[in-house]
């Protein structure tokens, strides 16, 4: 299990710094209390779309080992090197952009900068971008906010879970299995041809999720990626390559989150007569 577990930042941040500071691009306003972040419409700052505190990002040097067996995928994933103390220097405003700068430090003493970009995309809501200046670093760690009795909902077609609050999620197209984890089906499945499948196994997952408190995030990467869920207080990305894009979207109710997804995605053509 320690190969699961969550990679978090620690944000060093000077006292000069350590400011509360608003600032605004397009119409959204970005709040930076000293030590976190929030994004919130800029008429309504009590709608938090996205927030941090402390660490938000961390980067590192990883290996997966990825085995097929009829259309199952297993990824063994070796962590070669972290960079987990974050640093946040500048924030630089023009427009309907936001340009977020710093560095993270690795355990080996190599330095790193980073950029995260937040774009204004009118009443939908908010692009993200995250690109890191070393080039041997080729996987992403990013976390943020939630509230504990948040819902999860989305993820593509999970078959064997609705709300998928308290789980790690990876984004991964393979066979779902035969028993997926039922007894005995799975197990002899799997003794068989490592084809049972587990609750997380979908030929059709989506790096798209809305909550109950109606916040929605879309990773736009084709990397293979893992949402971290576990934390009660956190929600975790991984994503295997060393850049990011991604969406915060805005709405005032589920239906307006899902417009707003597939004004991105587009939708699916009318069936015929």
């Amino acid at each position: 299990m320690w190969k699961q577990r969550a990679v978090l930042a620690e944000l060093v941040v000077p006292s000069a710094f350590a400011i509360p500071r608003d600032f605004d691009f397009g119409d959204y306003r970005l709040a930076w209390n000293g030590h976190g972040l929030a994004l919130s419409p800029k008429g309504d700052p009590g709608k938090r779309l996205w927030a941090t505190e402390g660490g938000f990002l961390a980067a590192g040097i990883g290996e997966a080992q990825v085995e097929e067996h009829r259309g199952a995928l297993f990824v063994d994933e070796r962590r070669e090197l972290l960079c987990r103390e974050q640093s946040l220097d500048s924030f630089q405003g023009a427009g309907q952009r936001l340009v977020l700068r710093g560095h993270l430090r690795c355990a080996d003493g190599a330095v790193s900068g980073y950029a995260l970009v937040l774009e204004a995309d009118g009443g939908r809501g908010v692009r993200l971008a995250v690109s890191l200046d070393d080039p041997r670093l080729n996987r992403l760690y990013l976390n943020w906010q939630r509230d504990a009795d948040e819902r999860f909902f989305g993820f593509g077609e999970p078959f064997s879970a609705f709300d998928l609050a308290g789980r790690r999620l990876p984004i991964l197209v393979q066979e779902q299995g035969i028993g997926r984890g039922l007894q005995p089906i799975a197990p002899a499945a799997d003794l068989t041809a490592r084809a049972g499948g587990d609750w997380s196994s979908s030929y059709a997952p989506v790096p798209y999720f809305l909550t109950s408190k109606l916040r929605a995030f879309f990773s736009e990467s084709s990397a293979y990626q893992v949402f971290d869920l576990r934390d009660p207080a956190r929600v975790g990305l991984e994503v295997h390559e060393g850049n990011l894009t991604a969406r915060i979207y805005s709405g005032d109710s589920p239906a307006a989150l899902v417009r707003a997804h597939a004004s991105v995605v587009g939708h699916k053509a009318p069936l015929p007569d």
